[in-house]
């Protein structure tokens, strides 16, 4: 194993809140869940929280939140007494929790630091309302995200069927695991102050949209949302609350502390479209890019993880890529069913896939995200 190799020897999140005045999350600062998720983590892992060197965080609305005064990479180091890391912000929209973590491993990789943690936080229930509009709206054509991707969509040839069909199988595979990630050790239970009048805390361990009553969903499916002809309420991912880390070492350092490697990062790449309405499609070239550079053959890839910010991306990579299926691309679900809080889901996703894998018993897996204006990050994990 070279010194230059970082491995995963922790993963883990939050529950998903559903981004609402109704969140299940409701009330809680993204310093609050980051802490809380953290200090679960460090229970898993065999060294002190100090030996912590570098500390990055992706976030996008939270950064606007009234919770947030400055330096909130920073607070949550020194909140979840990591107060030797030095700590910074990724912000690149909805790929910000993967490229902080590509940033995280490049600590380790490239400046001499043996322990690191690549992080993502957003709690959209915690902004107002027009703060969550502006983070989802292109400012080359002011139009929202959801509009772009429709006329998008449609023009690749995509309908409301195919749209409505994949968002289905999104819910369905969602539902079927949505304790998986408690059980296998990934999932944070979060705990909430007693409601006022309660004697008892509240426990939070499941994903709220995840659960989602079918007649509910069933009423959503014909509301368009505006401007669009084939996206819906139901067949977009929704708001979203949540937090999601991956603990990075240094070969020397996991044989120190004895870690038990979960994977291995071997690559990660960005790509760039030429106008804003591409960023659905934007993920196939960061896979592409991002396996090229790991150096391993396509066909190895046994699930694939495009982020769900509309069905458009997954649906156009499992067209665009031969290896790809709609059997292993998002085997377990995602953003449509379980949520989408900006700046957290690069690192939820990369969570959910390490889970995922390990229990499929996969080799090596991809996470990918498009993000606004016209651009898609992916990483690649070998499975240890």
């Amino acid at each position: 194993m070279s010194k230059k190799d970082v491995l995963v020897v922790g993963a883990m999140r939050s529950p998903i809140g559903n981004g609402r005045k109704d969140s299940s999350l409701l009330g809680m600062t993204p310093q609050d869940l980051a802490c809380q998720v953290l200090g679960a983590q460090f229970l898993k892992v065999s060294f002190p929280r100090s030996a912590i060197e570098s500390f990055k965080l992706g976030a996008v609305v939270s950064l606007k939140s009234s919770a947030v005064k400055q330096g909130l990479a920073r607070e949550i180091a020194l909140r979840a007494g990591m107060f030797n890391s030095s700590s910074s912000i990724a912000e690149k929209v909805c790929s910000s929790g993967l490229l902080a973590i590509a940033e995280a491993a490049d600590s380790i990789r490239y400046h001499e630091c043996d322990l690191a943690i690549g992080a993502g936080v957003d709690l959209m229930s915690g902004v107002p309302y027009e703060v969550n509009v502006g983070a989802l709206t292109d400012p080359i054509t002011g139009k929202s995200m959801s509009e772009l991707s429709d006329g998008k969509a449609r023009e690749l040839g995509f309908t409301r069927e195919d749209y409505d069909g994949y968002a289905l199988l999104s819910y369905a595979r969602a539902k079927k695991h949505l304790y998986d990630y408690e059980r296998c050790g990934y999932l944070a239970p979060v705990i909430l102050n007693p409601v006022s009048g309660s004697e008892h805390a509240r426990i939070i361990n499941f994903d709220q949209n995840v659960m989602i009553h079918d007649q509910k969903l069933e009423k959503l499916k014909n509301i368009l949302i505006s401007g669009c002809e084939i996206t819906t309420v139901r067949n977009a991912s929704k708001y979203g609350d949540g937090y999601g880390n991956l603990v990075l070492a240094s070969p020397r350092v996991a044989r120190r502390w004895r870690l038990r490697p979960l994977a291995k990062i071997l690559s990660y790449a960005e790509h760039t479209e030429k106008e804003s309405k591409d960023f659905i499609c934007a993920p196939t070239g960061a896979v592409l890019k991002a396996v090229e550079a790991a150096k391993i053959p396509f066909c190895s890839i046994e699930s694939f993880w495009i982020n769900e910010a509309f069905p458009g991306s997954p649906l156009y990579f499992i067209d665009k890529i031969p290896e790809a299926t709609w059997e292993n691309v998002n085997p377990w679900g995602g953003a449509i069913a379980f949520g989408h809080p900006l700046g957290a889901t690069g690192a939820i996703l990369c969570v959910n896939a390490i889970c995922q894998a390990r229990k499929d018993d996969n080799k090596y897996i991809v996470v990918s995200l498009c993000n606004a204006i016209g651009e898609a990050t992916a990483m690649v994990f070998e499975i240890m």
